[in-house]
């Protein structure tokens, strides 16, 4: 075992990042694509971490890959020192450069408003000189205005293949069938597409192609259903405890959805989560902008704030 005066200069911000960027994100493979390194690389620089420090910091063979007590140890430093650092790098550039600019956002995901708008009130802290201002996709398609420098970035559940413009990952998320507590479908362990024949799917307004329940599970077997919408995601979990259908919403999203609907009642809202399929149907969350504004220095520390945002919100 290494002495503490041995490991000076072993433990470096890219290490604080690595470990923050797979306990967010849940896997190695998925921290490598964020940092923009191999998935060989960032394991190798884990594995000479450990094996300087003479500890092990993760459990590799868990999904969500999970922290020993070393790892939970540089969290909880990543926690301190990275946000000081990245505040820090953001005041050398406001000093530089006025701090002003633009952020137009178009949002496709209904149920990210509970942790867009906390990310969005920090991103205004940071730069109160740039403009903001936060759309909802109706009526124009977000890419377009992305391309036509309508918005400047948009949030949605598919990262795009476009030359113009560049996806950043966020997090990675199950999808969760929604159902009144008594339901037949409450006590399965998963379902399968069949299983939804005869169920009203109370949905976001929008389109089938821009649903993963419909897009990738759904449709891929072929089983319709018809549905019913709602702009609000409290509504839409309030609509499913009265049996007046089912709902999909993403894992994160859900505690905190049912702890203020059971806050405001004198009997709780009894709903449960069943899993859609043997394995999960994951969605990607990402951040998408053109490929000309990606080092801009507030669109970069938006997404940085997003992310820190998710992570908390996923406790």
């Amino acid at each position: 075992m290494n002495s503490t005066h041995d490991l000076s200069g072993v433990l470096e911000l890219r290490h604080l990042r690595a470990v923050c960027e797979i306990v967010r994100l849940g896997s190695v493979t998925a921290a490598a694509d964020s940092l923009c390194v191999t998935q060989s690389a960032l394991s190798h620089q884990l594995r000479q971490l450990e094996d300087r420090l003479g500890v092990t910091l993760f459990e590799r063979r868990t999904r969500p890959v999970r922290l020993s007590a070393a790892g939970e140890r540089l969290l909880q430093a990543a926690d301190r020192v990275l946000p000081e650092v990245t505040a820090a790098q953001r005041d050398v550039v406001q000093i530089r450069d006025g701090g002003r600019g633009r952020l137009f956002l178009v949002l496709e995901c209904h149920s990210c408003f509970q942790w867009l708008m906390p990310a969005v009130g920090a991103f205004r802290r940071h730069w109160p000189e740039v403009e903001l201002d936060l759309t909802l996709s109706h009526g124009f398609t977000a890419l377009d205005a992305l391309r036509n420098g309508d918005v400047d970035a948009a949030v949605a559940v598919d990262p795009v293949d476009d030359p113009e413009l560049e996806s950043v990952h966020l997090m990675e998320y199950e999808n969760l069938l929604v159902v009144p507590a008594g339901h037949p479908l409450a006590e399965r362990a998963c379902l399968e597409p069949e299983d939804l024949r005869g169920e009203t799917l109370i949905t976001y307004p929008v389109s089938e192609e821009r649903l993963d329940i419909y897009r990738r599970f759904l449709h891929p077997a072929g089983v319709t259903v018809p549905r019913r919408t709602t702009e609000v995601s409290a509504m839409l979990l309030q609509l499913v405890a009265s049996r007046r259908g089912v709902a999909v919403l993403p894992d994160w999203a859900l505690p905190e959805l049912e702890a203020g609907l059971n806050g405001g009642e004198s009997e709780p809202v009894a709903t449960r989560r069943v899993r859609l399929g043997h394995d999960g149907l994951w969605s990607n969350l990402a951040i998408t902008m053109r490929r000309a504004d990606r080092e801009r220095p507030h669109i970069l520390d938006f997404v940085a704030t997003a992310r820190d945002t998710l992570r908390q919100t996923r406790g």
